[in-house]
C-alpha cells in the first residue's frame, strides 16, 4: 500500500492521537458500510435477474444446510426405519413400546 500523507505521530499530543484514532475508526466504519451496501446492491441485481430476492435465496440456502440429526433408534424388524428421538414417535416405536419393548431395546448401535 502506498504511503500517503506521512504523519510524524511522535509530534502529536495524546489528545491529537486520540482524535486521529477516532477519525480513523469513523472512516473505517463508513467505508465498510459503503462496501456492504455496494455488495448488497449487486446481490439484489443478481437475484432480480432470476426473479427472486437475496432474502429468499438465503432462506432456501438455510434449508439446504440444516444439520441432519443422528439416528438414535432403529426398528429391529426393519432396520431401514429410524428415529432421531425428536418429534412425534413413529408408529413402529409406538407399536414396539406397546408390545413391551423399551427405548433402550430400540437404541441404534
Amino acid at each position: 500500500m502506498a504511503k500517503a500523507n506521512s504523519v510524524d505521530l511522535s509530534k502529536l499530543s495524546i489528545e491529537e492521537l486520540e482524535a486521529l484514532a477516532r477519525d480513523i475508526e469513523t472512516e473505517i466504519t463508513t467505508r465498510r458500510e459503503a462496501e456492504r451496501e455496494r455488495v448488497l446492491q449487486q446481490m439484489r441485481e443478481l437475484a432480480a435477474s432470476i426473479g427472486t430476492t437475496p432474502e429468499e435465496l438465503f432462506r432456501r440456502a438455510g434449508k439446504l444446510t440444516e444439520k441432519v440429526v443422528a439416528v438414535k433408534y432403529r426398528n429391529p424388524d426393519d432396520p431401514s426405519q429410524t428415529w432421531s428421538g425428536r418429534g412425534k414417535r413413529p408408529q413402529w416405536v409406538v407399536d414396539a413400546l406397546a408390545a413391551g419393548k423399551t427405548l433402550d431395546d430400540l437404541a441404534a448401535e
